[in-house]
């Protein structure tokens, strides 16, 4: 299997290499499961053999960089906050997670989780810069297709129901898929995502880089888990932010300091009907939007940037998405040096970790933002 180049590649290099190359997929697979002796179910087997590498792989046209790359830019951030100090410290943590580390699955586990080193070939589990602390979180699950295990399924019954005469209950249709699980496991492939964590100690923050609430949940409730004990919750503001957004819209002096309107917002009705307008690309002061506005509407989620530095897109829950870096924070990433992987790395957390700081300083103060 190719290896992801290192991260201090020459320029010009590609440092992410795609599976699009037909010789960076093996080239064999697996014999089917030899427990399924029926003709058709190993067929079957061995369809959720290529299936799942397709899924790992991620199909003919990905992409997706492999992962374990060590390239760190936080896109989304789903943010827990606290009002107590953090019951660690560096040290203390980078052991806690070392002994927490993601296992690999077992032939009859679906799914593990932990903690991994954000560096391939690199012996910490935290990287520390300027309050910060940096992690990752991994969870590795077995892919086993649900319509294959369907299929399956589907052809063990008719072949009961044929040679018996007899039809299939409830109760034993549930056997059989566990059965057929059970057969299946120790041969699916594994997949790997891994989920950036930024701990800011100085604001008893702790931000996922997750696109869904659910998902930093998980990732939380991990690190909880593994520390003992993690005093944060969702930010509770003071005030609905969908009301702040739609008077941001109406007037942008009402905006909070260091930030400007971007080209992107979602409006939505708040009767029961369901109307939902989104805007791209366009001015957000236009009349069509602040007529919607005058009509009752309220705006859920709005596009923003942050002293030249940053682009983001905020919702009503506060979680933060589609963190883009604009030209003044562009020019300090690009003259980095990518010889030093962690020196690059902890470059980066310093960086982006500090202007994150300061935008939430800006959104979180101005909602008066406390624990929920």
């Amino acid at each position: 299997m190719i290896v992801p180049a290192a991260f201090g590649s020459r320029k010009g290099e590609n440092k992410y290499p795609t599976h699009r190359d037909p010789q960076q997929v093996p080239q064999f697979l697996p014999d089917p499961c030899p427990i399924l002796r029926n003709e058709r179910l190993s067929r079957l087997s061995h369809f959720a053999t290529v299936a799942s590498l397709s899924f790992l792989y991620g199909g003919a046209f990905s992409r997706r960089p492999l992962l374990g790359t060590c390239f760190m830019w936080i896109k989304n951030l789903v943010v827990f906050v606290g009002e107590e100090v953090f019951p660690f410290s560096v040290a203390e943590l980078d052991e806690t997670l070392d002994q927490n580390r993601c296992q690999p699955c077992g032939s009859q586990t679906l799914r593990t989780e932990g903690f991994v080193p954000p560096l391939k070939g690199q012996d910490p589990m935290v990287y520390a810069v300027d309050g910060f602390i940096y992690c990752t979180y991994q969870e590795t699950s077995r892919l086993l297709p649900g319509p294959v295990i369907k299929e399956l399924l589907d052809e063990k019954v008719e072949h009961i129901q044929d040679e018996e005469g007899r039809k299939v209950g409830r109760k034993e249709k549930a056997d059989l898929q566990e059965q057929i699980t059970f057969e299946l496991m120790p041969r699916a492939f594994t997949r790997s995502r891994r989920t950036s964590l930024l701990i800011d100690t100085e604001r008893k923050r702790v931000m996922v880089d997750a696109s869904s609430a659910s998902r930093a949940e998980e990732v939380v409730a991990c690190l909880r888990k593994a520390i003992g004990t993690l005093p944060v919750a969702y930010p509770a503001p003071n005030s609905a932010p969908y009301t702040s957004f739609s008077n941001w819209l109406k007037d942008t002096k009402l905006l909070p300091e260091g930030f400007t309107l971007g080209d992107r917002c979602e409006l939505k009705g708040t009767k029961d009907e369901g109307a939902a307008v989104k805007f791209t690309a366009v001015d957000l002061g236009q009349e069509e939007i602040l007529a919607h506005l005058e009509t009752g509407m309220v705006a859920t989620r709005i596009n923003l940037a942050w002293q030249d530095s940053l682009e983001l897109d905020i919702n009503d829950k506060l979680e933060i998405k589609r963190i883009k870096a604009l030209d003044l924070l562009q020019e300090n990433i690009d003259a980095m040096d990518a010889d030093d992987a962690v020196a690059e790395l902890q470059a980066r957390i310093s960086l982006q970790g500090n202007v994150l700081r300061e935008a939430l300083d800006g959104l979180f103060g101005y909602f008066e933002v406390n624990p929920a």
